[in-house]
């Protein structure tokens, strides 16, 4: 009887040692849920005080956008470009200013606006200020249009923004006339290299550079390019602002039995500083002189 007593009693013993077992083991997996739980909550939580953060007046100044340190092209501010560049730029004022998205939406629109080659930097600021460190492309002539506007064109023959009615011989500005290529889009260039056009901006960018030449000319006319109109007359001519005209010849590069562009120059110049511009030169012909005409009605 007691041996039986004693088997009877030994097997809830061994049910009761698998339950503590199975509780045990679950343990574990219990914290790591409750753990994660707290980790996303907290998370969440985190998420939601960013954003308040964020939606607090002062981590949302009023967005600007400014050109950094302009470095050599100070002809930005001394030509009076920066209002005109920086118009071209919209900002969206719906977003807090440390998002990402706005800094790289802003670099985009510099970089397509066609006033830069290269948006080198764009960095925000404490203020909300957001500067943008670029390479511009200079304006050295405005183009006459077939229907009488004007765009401007840097020294490679980019159209860079904006279009004017007119553009008075009085303003400084050297007037490409006679253009007969199609006119690109902002941005791009005169598409075939030996245009009018290009063979004008070529003449424009060396007369542009010379500071003792520039400031008489008012206009590169190739009215007559390639003998197009009157193959006896000189297919690029030079205008001065007072009017008097200069022959300049073939285009660059397609010179035959001419003076270099260089000699070219140095004939203008010497005209210019002495004075003995009349109403007429051609400083095609002659290297080491200068055919000039003393009849004003020519």
């Amino acid at each position: 009887m007691s041996r039986k007593r004693t088997k009877k009693n030994a097997s809830p013993r061994k049910e009761e040692s698998s339950e503590v077992s199975w509780v045990t083991n679950l343990r574990p997996l219990t914290s790591t849920v409750l753990l994660g739980v707290v980790l996303a909550a907290a998370i969440c939580g985190l998420e939601q005080l960013k954003h308040y953060v964020y939606a607090q007046p002062e981590y949302r100044p009023a967005v600007k956008v400014e050109l950094a340190d302009l470095g050599e092209d100070d002809w930005v501010d001394r030509e009076g470009w920066r209002a005109r560049i920086l118009d071209h730029i919209v900002v969206p004022q719906d977003k807090a200013w440390v998002e990402g998205e706005l800094l790289t939406n802003v670099a985009e629109q510099m970089a397509q606006s066609g006033w830069v080659s290269n948006v080198r930097r764009a960095w925000k600021e404490r203020d909300g200020t957001i500067r943008l460190a670029c390479d511009f492309r200079r304006p050295i002539a405005m183009v006459q249009t077939v229907d009488g506007s004007y765009i401007p064109v840097d020294k490679y023959g980019i159209r860079l923004p904006e279009k004017y009615d007119r553009v008075s011989s009085d303003l400084g500005w050297m007037r490409i006339i006679g253009v007969e290529a199609s006119i690109p889009k902002i941005g791009e260039s005169f598409v075939d290299s030996e245009s009018d056009a290009m063979a004008a901006v070529r003449v424009a960018t060396l007369i542009f550079e010379r500071q003792e030449i520039s400031p008489w000319i008012s206009s590169v006319d190739v009215t007559n390019f390639k003998g197009r109109r009157n193959k006896r007359e000189n297919h690029i001519k030079l205008w001065t602002h007072d009017g008097k005209r200069i022959d300049w010849g073939s285009a660059i590069g397609e010179e035959v039995e001419e003076a270099s562009a260089e000699e070219k120059l140095q004939s203008i110049s010497l005209l210019l500083k002495t004075g003995t511009l009349q109403a007429r030169a051609d400083v095609s012909i002659y290297p080491a002189s200068v055919l000039v005409d003393w009849d004003e009605s020519k």
